[in-house]
């Protein structure tokens, strides 16, 4: 019986701080280490407890990543709205090809949301 797999997202668990400015740098090659054009794509975001969850906790939408086209992509937020109790939550990142309108979620895993002491 032949398999095809269709899933291109990588996992990473992510690990940040309550009430603390969130940025997560990160480079994009293809799969011959030549670095992709991340001007040709939109990207959003979003945690939520379960992923079968129906409640957004937190998005990130385009504005809220940088990107070039050497690879460079920064996803961040403010304090100000990094307000998530602390705990354990799930997230992906969804990139949309601008010219096709192709989607395909790049990333996702964990999002850990540690307790801070000073607010």
């Amino acid at each position: 019986m032949a398999k095809v797999n269709l899933i291109i997202k990588e996992t990473l668990d992510i690990t940040c701080m309550r009430h603390d400015t969130f940025k997560l740098d990160m480079d994009w090659t293809d799969a011959d280490d030549n670095a992709i054009d991340l001007t040709a794509y939109t990207f959003k975001a979003q945690v939520r407890k379960k992923s079968t969850g129906s409640t957004v906790l937190l998005t990130f939408n385009d504005a809220d990543f940088t990107k070039d086209s050497s690879g460079n992509l920064l996803m961040k937020k403010g304090a100000s709205d990094m307000t998530l109790k602390g705990g354990t939550y799930t997230y992906d990142v969804q990139a949309t090809h601008t010219s096709t309108s192709e989607v395909s979620t790049w990333l996702g895993g964990l999002f850990i949301v540690k307790d801070d002491v000073t607010e």
